[in-house]
């Protein structure tokens, strides 16, 4: 877990490594000195939505308050809309950024790997991660995809 973490317990949580890698995301992005989009929510990815204009899932609202007190600019799923490709704050209209994670597998109990990261203004920040349980906390790293640039 970050040593600047506020105790979610996702990390611990060996039944929630789709958390851990979504405040893993979160807890980056907010760490950047550069942060394009002023307006984030967090959202779940799991449930593919069958329009682009659907509005984003929410987390359940536990989940939501918690990843909240962990990031006080953390905006809640409602905040967020889907206009097209892009995603906009509900009340300003500036763009905005939905995080999720996607395609959650777990090969055992102790190791998964799942797509991270935000949707924005048509462009996404995904990346794949491996979720690894240590027997006391979920460790997240890059998971290299073997793809050569030529």
């Amino acid at each position: 877990m970050p040593a600047d973490a506020a105790p979610t317990g996702f990390y611990e949580d060996q039944q929630r490594p789709d958390l851990a890698l979504l405040e893993f995301r979160l807890a980056s992005y907010f760490a950047r000195d550069d942060q394009p989009y002023e307006t984030v929510c967090a959202v779940d990815g799991s449930d593919v939505q069958s329009s682009q204009q659907d509005p984003p899932v929410p987390l359940d609202p536990a989940t939501e308050r918690r990843l909240m007190r962990r990031f006080p600019s953390l905006t809640p799923a409602s905040g967020c809309k889907r206009e097209g490709l892009s995603v906009k704050d509900r009340d300003t209209g500036v763009e905005a950024a939905l995080f999720d994670v996607h395609e959650l597998e777990c090969e055992s109990a102790v190791k998964c790997s799942a797509w991270g990261g935000y949707y924005a203004n048509g462009q996404h920040g995904w990346s794949w991660y491996w979720i690894e349980w240590n027997g006391r906390e979920w460790k997240i790293r890059p998971r290299d995809l073997g793809i050569v640039l030529t």
